[in-house]
């Protein structure tokens, strides 16, 4: 993502070749417990392959992990029209993208089928907001992965070992709306999701999936940029390959029992929109109004 300043082309199409090299190749994060997720979550909620994807914030991991899953249909977007790029030499002859705001995205109500941000949300000014044009601009499912909500994880924090503030990517760039100021890192739960969807989608029904869980995807170069936090005192002490080693062989552990996968780092979620409205509306001439006649069904289970 970009700051404010950079411009935005609603509905405008490219298709870029990206031909990147460069001299130093920077260690990548693993995303491949995310694609395990993604997959389980494509499969089990029958979302189609040949789905229209709009990926919000978009780069060239994210292309590459919904190629992976399966989609065909893949628009990246990010402030200034660029996709972000991975280290090495990547060629990609038809990747399409787009310019947008992620808080404001200029397009049409229901432009796309799929709307899909990979820990972008986090960088808005207003994560809320965000989550909210995804939802508008999204005809049918919205889908991302941000950090969790959870006791263990604000515990974590408050004792040190993690900071409310992602300072290592707010250094130079990739901090607020991709500015060198750090953002806070805002994490989602359940119940925080349920009311921020139940609220602007206070007309349609909608269900929703959400799966916190663990995963230690950081690399060497992630943790010796942690030097704020207590974790400095326990890499310095048995190394960060040893320390990383040793978190991604408690992942497996921590993540095959229920209670404390929920406690875990990550929070992906699926939301599906549906057509049916509220039992309390109905549709007359092309308006949404209260139905008169709502209350004389048992109505209970939407309280």
């Amino acid at each position: 993502m970009g700051d404010s300043a950079h411009p935005f082309f609603s509905g405008e199409l490219a298709i870029l070749e990206t031909v990147v090299s460069t001299a130093k190749v920077k260690e990548k994060k693993s995303r491949e417990k995310f694609l395990k997720v993604l997959s389980s979550c494509v499969a089990s909620r029958h979302i189609s392959t040949d789905t229209k994807v709009l990926v919000v914030g978009g780069n060239i991991d994210d292309f590459e992990i919904l190629k992976r899953t399966g989609f065909r249909h893949i628009i990246l977007s990010n402030f200034d029209g660029r996709p972000g790029t991975l280290t090495g030499e990547i060629r990609q002859p038809h990747l399409m993208y787009m310019g947008l705001d992620g808080e404001q995205m200029g397009l049409a109500d229901d432009s796309f089928d799929m709307v899909f941000a990979h820990e972008v949300i986090h960088h808005c000014r207003s994560p809320h907001r965000a989550v909210c044009e995804m939802l508008r601009v999204s005809r049918k499912y919205v889908l991302f992965l941000e950090p969790n909500d959870s006791f263990l994880m604000r515990t974590i924090t408050q004792m040190g070992f993690s900071f409310p503030y992602e300072l290592p990517g707010g250094l130079v760039a990739g901090g607020v709306r991709n500015s060198s100021v750090p953002n806070y890192i805002y994490r989602w739960n359940s119940g925080e999701l349920r009311k921020t969807v139940a609220s602007f989608l206070a007309e349609c029904e909608f269900s929703f999936f959400s799966y916190p869980y663990w995963d230690f995807n950081a690399t060497e170069e992630d943790l010796e940029l942690r030097k704020q936090t207590r974790l400095r005192l326990v890499t310095s002490s048995i190394g960060v390959r040893n320390f990383l080693s040793a978190l991604r062989c408690m992942q497996v552990v921590l993540n095959r029992i229920s209670f404390i996968r929920r406690q875990g780092n990550k929070f992906f979620c699926c939301i599906e929109k549906q057509d049916t409205l509220k039992p309390w509306l109905l549709r007359e001439q092309g308006e949404i109004v209260f139905n008169p006649r709502y209350g004389e069904a048992d109505h209970k289970k939407h309280f």
